[in-house]
């Protein structure tokens, strides 16, 4: 397995942008066969799952005023910020069948890694999280396709409270169904559960511990790593102008909608945003922080032109494989969502 060197023309690149370019290059179009793990840290940015409302799930006049980027990944889950107290951590391999969904097996190293630092308590619960008690410092997502996973996660080292809650706007019925009142009351810090002679680490010197922890070495030089050509930071550029560094991408997903409803179910929040005339369905926006495999955009399309009757939605939704699109949910859960 391979480490991925963070550096071009000698800068660390910590622009979100391109930290997410990045991870469509090497699961779409990178050369190496090998797993590839990779440490990085982002400035200041809020990262939204590929279903999510970019306008539900924060302040946007907050993220103007802060000069906060938003960044739209390209597998599900839900939405989270990110600055220079928070360390990422990626995964790029070939897929299998046990890969999907089973975050355990990607950060059971990581939690290894933290216990060996002092975090004796460091758990993996809940549906992608790593907690500390009932308080999360890691959350995480999966991207799987025909040939490869890719999984990122993140570790809170410190946490700016202030910015965190007034960033994020989630739907109070997630933090219901998670027994929290806000944001801030569900996450934590890691600095204060860290051994005492790690308690003053700088961020750049705790990834380095927790690289030679997860790669089981004395020096990182130790271990191989893999470096982009000029040719690929080229086509990185490209993928930030096309995807990651465009409106369209990070913001667009939305409409002109007169029906909204939603639901909390295990994994996760599917909420409905409907143009309705006349009892009839003219668009359909589906969000969520599911882990969705399938394209959402086929259910949406199925839904148009659909009566909002159960009998309608039913028939027209009846012959997917809902699972691949949200999680084990049925087509009469879907309508009594949607009919709610």
């Amino acid at each position: 397995m391979y480490l991925l060197n963070q550096m071009r023309e000698g800068k660390e690149v910590r622009d979100a942008r391109y930290n997410y370019a990045i991870f469509s290059y090497l699961i779409n179009e990178s050369p190496v066969d090998e797993p590839i793990m990779r440490f990085y840290i982002n400035q200041p940015a809020v990262i939204i799952g590929k279903n999510q409302n970019a306008f539900a799930e924060v302040d946007s006049n907050y993220l103007d005023a802060k000069d906060i980027q938003l960044v739209r990944r390209s597998s599900g889950g839900g939405a989270v910020y990110h600055d220079e107290g928070t360390l990422i951590y990626g995964f790029n391999g070939p897929a299998d069948n046990g890969s999907y969904q089973d975050f355990s097996r990607f950060t059971q190293p990581i939690i290894q890694a933290l216990q060996k630092l002092g975090v004796t308590e460091a758990t993996f619960g809940g549906r992608n999280d790593l907690l500390i008690g009932e308080k999360k410092f890691s959350g995480t997502s999966m991207l799987v396709t025909d040939r490869k996973v890719i999984v990122g996660g993140t570790l809170l080292l410190d946490v700016d409270y202030d910015t965190l809650e007034k960033v994020l706007t989630p739907n109070k019925k997630k933090l219901v169904a998670k027994g929290v009142k806000s944001v801030k009351s569900r996450v934590t810090a890691l600095r204060p559960h860290l051994a005492a002679e790690f308690r003053d680490i700088s961020i750049e010197d705790f990834r380095q511990l927790l690289i030679q922890e997860v790669f089981q070495v004395q020096n990182i030089s130790d271990i191989p790593s893999y470096s982009f050509s000029n040719e690929q930071w080229a086509r990185i550029d490209e993928i930030v102008e096309e995807k990651f560094g465009n409106w369209e991408w990070n913001f667009g997903h939305s409409g002109k909608m007169n029906y909204q409803r939603d639901h909390r179910f295990p994994f996760g929040t599917m909420e409905f945003q409907l143009a309705v005339n006349k009892g009839v369905i003219e668009n359909c926006m589906i969000y969520g922080d599911f882990f969705a495999s399938g394209n959402v955009t086929e259910i949406e399309q199925a839904l148009i032109g659909t009566t909002l009757s159960k009998e309608a939605i039913v028939a027209a939704l009846e012959s997917f494989d809902l699972a691949n699109y949200f999680g084990p949910v049925s087509v009469d859960e879907i309508a009594s969502v949607i009919l709610s």
